[in-house]
């Protein structure tokens, strides 16, 4: 059964079908879609606040599909931040592969509702760099701090010389530290703690639990790794054997490698499951659930790339179908199944800050380019080469 319901005066249009619910919020300068409990949010940007005789910037503009040749370096003209943002001269920003996937047209479908799935456009969610202005209400920055943070999935991401972010999703650089290998963590653990939350794990019920991460020798699967060991869980790896190593220095207490027989001579023993690496291997993993665990999360499922292959009414019957099957194949007792998708949240970059500070999560940077050679760096990303990949503006 199909619903469709608009409250009087609401901004809020809601759809329900067979039980999945799908809102879309349209404020005065936000649009917010929820679907299925994942939430994708953006802020739209102001109109007409470009100031004559204000410096301009410039930015890598995605043109669209087609790889390498994809980019050209544009300038624009820097806005006057809102009440709530700050001005960021960007001197890093990461290369992820979300980014590497939107340039390819991954999610357009989906994200164009928010405004963020039409190109040209500008990618990257993180970023490092130095304060050039502030808004009137912002009283935690000030011009010449150092910060690094996130910022939503929109048309005018961080492949910039400058950004316009709220306040409220960036945080100080600890005196002593780099900006570089900051500006490839804040995207990443903020979708790593977003899955781990999911699962149903937190600092508090962490210790003791064995926990299964499914690429853990990637971003994602390494900060958790590095995070769930400081919180005291027992995390098994899974990994190829070239990148055992990593994987133990993350943190983990075992490695595995991942073969063809893997997931059944693992057993129904861990408390709680990740899954960083593809979501063919999603029911395999719920199955190395015991009775009674917290749960598991993905980000790897096929939500966007449902809607994009699919449409609206078959993307959403498709997602919703996909979903109530794996939820199934939880065992006894366990209630905690998420679908995770990047959104800025305060509680992740609170606790991003505690590990930054203790030195506690880390990635390596493999590659660094400037804005004119991100062809290069998107393709360095897309073959899976190692290390992160920074942007240089």
């Amino acid at each position: 059964m199909t619903s469709v319901s608009q409250a009087p005066g609401s901004h809020v249009l809601r759809i329900q079908c067979h039980g999945f619910a799908t809102a879309l919020k349209i404020a005065p300068r936000t649009v917010c879609i929820q679907i299925g409990g994942v939430d994708v949010c953006r802020r739209r940007p102001l109109q007409g606040r470009e100031v004559q005789g204000m410096t301009s910037g410039t930015a890598a503009l995605c043109l669209g599909p087609g790889g390498s040749g994809g980019f050209t370096v544009r300038q624009f003209t820097k806005r006057r931040p809102a009440a709530d943002e700050i001005e960021v001269a960007v001197t890093a920003a990461s290369v992820n592969p979300i980014d590497v996937r939107r340039s390819e047209g991954y999610g357009r479908k989906l994200l164009s509702l928010i405004g963020a799935g039409t190109f040209p456009l500008v990618l990257g969610n993180d970023f490092a760099g130095t304060v050039t202005a502030v808004g009137s209400r912002v009283a935690t920055f000030k011009i010449g701090d150092r910060v690094y943070g996130v910022k939503p999935a929109s048309t005018e991401g961080t492949h910039a010389s400058h950004v316009l972010v709220k306040a409220v999703h960036v945080l100080a650089v600890p005196e002593g530290l780099d900006l570089h290998p900051l500006a490839a963590i804040p995207y990443s653990f903020t979708t790593m703690w977003l899955a781990v939350r999911g699962a149903g794990l937190t600092r508090e019920n962490a210790p003791g639990k064995n926990v299964l991460v499914h690429g853990a020798a990637g971003g994602l699967g390494t900060l958790a790794t590095q995070m769930l060991s400081a919180w005291g869980a027992r995390v098994t790896a899974i990994a190829r054997r070239s990148n055992s190593k990593v994987c133990l220095e993350a943190g983990a207490t075992e490695v595995v490698e991942q073969t063809d027989k893997l997931f059944g001579s693992l057993g129904r023993t861990f408390d709680a499951t990740l899954n960083f690496a593809t979501w063919e291997d999603d029911l395999a993993l719920l199955g190395c659930l015991r009775d009674g665990a917290l749960g598991h999360a993905t980000t790897v499922h096929p939500m966007l790339g449902n809607f994009d292959r699919l449409g609206w009414l078959r993307g959403m019957l498709k997602t919703i179908s996909q979903k109530k099957h794996h939820r199934r194949a939880l065992p006894k007792g366990a209630s905690n199944y998420a679908w995770v998708l990047f959104k800025p949240h305060k509680a992740a970059l609170d606790d991003l800050r505690q590990f930054v500070g203790h030195n506690h999560v880390s990635l390596p940077i493999g590659l660094c380019k400037p804005l004119a050679a991100a062809g290069v760096a998107f393709d360095h990303v897309r073959k899976r080469q190692p290390g992160r990949v920074l942007l240089l503006p």
